[in-house]
């Protein structure tokens, strides 16, 4: 173990502050998450968003919630609107894709086992 430049321990792993402001901006609002998770299988239209949202976490996602969760990938670059053939679609951005490749390696780290059981085996033996 070790201390940071700042005297804070940080274990084995490199842990910036900038890291936990960007889980943190990562994590804020779920339906973000689901919504650049589902557009990542393809571009959506408004209510495909909805339906799709509402089936990936298991919980109905009201209309409003889907309006606020577009415009917070809009206004944040992940995704942009694109009307075809007189529909509007939301499509992700290159930041969306960037975001949606950080989600699938949390995701695949959290369900990585060997990964939770190293660090509690250091935190014990850090305490011993």
């Amino acid at each position: 173990m070790y201390l940071s430049s700042a005297g804070c321990s940080m274990g084995d792993g490199d842990v910036e502050f900038g890291d936990l402001l960007e889980i943190r901006e990562l994590l804020q609002y779920q339906h973000v998450i689901g919504a650049v998770v589902c557009l990542g299988e393809r571009p959506m239209r408004y209510g495909e968003l909805g339906s799709a949202i509402t089936e990936w976490t298991g919980c109905r996602i009201g209309d409003g919630e889907v309006t606020r969760t577009v415009h917070r990938l809009v206004e944040s670059g992940l995704a942009d609107e694109a009307y075809v053939q007189g529909h509007r679609l939301l499509v992700l951005t290159a930041a969306g894709m960037q975001r949606l490749d950080t989600i699938r390696a949390l995701g695949g780290a959290l369900r990585q086992p060997e990964i939770g059981a190293a660090s509690s085996s250091v935190r014990a033996d850090d305490q011993r």
